[in-house]
C-alpha cells in the first residue's frame, strides 16, 4: 500500500518507521532535509511538494501541528480524490473541523502516543457513523503494528489525550525523581536508572500477572510501621496522589480548549 506521512516530526517519524516494513513510504515535510533523512532511513521516497505526497498515496497521514493546519490544507485539499484515506493526528482537531478543510475524502482521526514508535503505544481511533466496516477492518490491520487498538467516541478524545497522550510525561517525570532519590542515596546515576527501570518493570509484571488492583498490591508491600508505609505517609502528605490527579484533569482541560479554538472563518478561501 502506497502510504504518505506529510509532517516528518516525531509522530511522523515513528508510523514511517514502523509501517515502511510492508508498505511504500511517500514522505513530505516542509524541512526539505528532514523529509530526506528519514526517507534513506525507512527505505521510501522523498517529495518536495504536496501534490506529489498527495496524488501518489492510498492513504494519507496528517502528521503537521494543529496551528499549521489552515496553512497546510489548502495545497493537500487540492489533489485529494474521493477515495483517498485520510488520517489525522492533529490534537484538538475534531472531525468537523477536518471535513470543513477536507470534504471529499475519507476522513479519519486517531490518537496515539509516543510509545507507538517500539509498536507499544495506545492508538485510540474514534469512531464514525459514516465508516464502513473494510474501513474499520483496514485501519485496525494498518495501525495494530503501532501497538494497542482502543476505538472510541470523539468526546472521549480529549481524555485519552490526557491520560496516554500527556501521561507518559508525568510517568517520566515521577521515574527522574525515583533516579535522583537513588543517586542522593549513593548509586552511581546508571545504576540508579537501570534499578528503577526493573523496579516498573516487575510492578507492571505483576499487575498484568494477578489482574488485582494497584492498591491491593501496594498493601502487599506495606508492613505494619515498615519502610514502605513510612513512605507512602510522606507520598500523602506531600499531596502527590492528588498532584497526578490534577495533573492529569489539567492536560483534559487544555484539550478542550484547544478544541474549541479554532479559527474556522474563510476556512474555504
Amino acid at each position: 500500500m502506497r502510504i504518505a506521512i506529510i509532517g516528518c516530526g516525531i509522530m511522523g517519524t515513528g508510523i514511517a518507521e514502523l509501517l515502511s516494513s510492508s508498505h511504500q513510504m511517500l514522505l513530505y515535510d516542509r524541512d526539505w532535509n528532514r523529509t530526506q533523512e528519514l526517507a534513506k532511513k525507512v527505505n521510501g521516497k522523498p517529495c518536495r511538494d504536496l501534490e506529489e505526497t498527495v496524488e501518489n498515496a492510498q492513504i494519507i497521514f496528517l502528521a503537521i501541528k494543529p496551528q499549521n493546519l489552515k496553512e497546510a490544507a489548502p495545497g493537500i485539499k487540492s489533489h485529494l480524490k474521493k477515495d483517498h484515506v485520510v488520517i489525522s493526528l492533529l490534537a484538538g482537531t475534531p472531525l468537523s473541523i477536518l471535513k470543513q478543510y477536507f470534504p471529499k475524502c475519507h476522513l479519519v482521526r486517531i490518537m496515539p502516543n509516543l510509545a507507538m514508535r517500539y509498536g507499544e503505544g495506545v492508538i485510540g481511533i474514534v469512531e464514525s457513523p459514516n465508516m464502513s466496516a473494510e474501513l474499520r477492518k483496514m485501519l485496525e490491520e494498518l495501525l495494530t503494528p503501532l501497538g494497542m487498538i482502543y476505538w472510541l467516541k470523539e468526546n472521549q478524545v480529549d481524555a485519552l489525550t490526557s491520560l496516554t497522550g500527556s501521561g507518559p510525561a508525568f510517568i517520566l517525570t515521577l521515574i527522574e525523581a525515583m533516579i535522583e532519590a537513588g543517586v542522593a542515596m549513593g548509586f552511581q546515576a546508571q545504576d540508579a536508572q537501570d534499578l528503577t527501570l526493573q523496579m516498573l518493570k516487575g510492578c507492571l509484571t505483576l499487575m498484568q500477572k494477578t489482574g488485582e488492583h494497584p492498591a491491593e498490591l501496594k498493601w502487599q508491600i506495606a508492613s505494619p510501621n515498615g519502610t514502605t508505609i513510612a513512605g507512602i505517609r510522606v507520598l500523602e502528605r506531600e499531596k502527590v496522589r492528588s498532584g497526578l490527579m490534577e495533573a492529569f484533569l489539567a492536560a483534559y482541560d487544555r484539550a478542550q480548549e484547544m478544541a474549541t479554538s479554532h479559527d474556522i472563518d474563510n476556512i474555504n478561501s
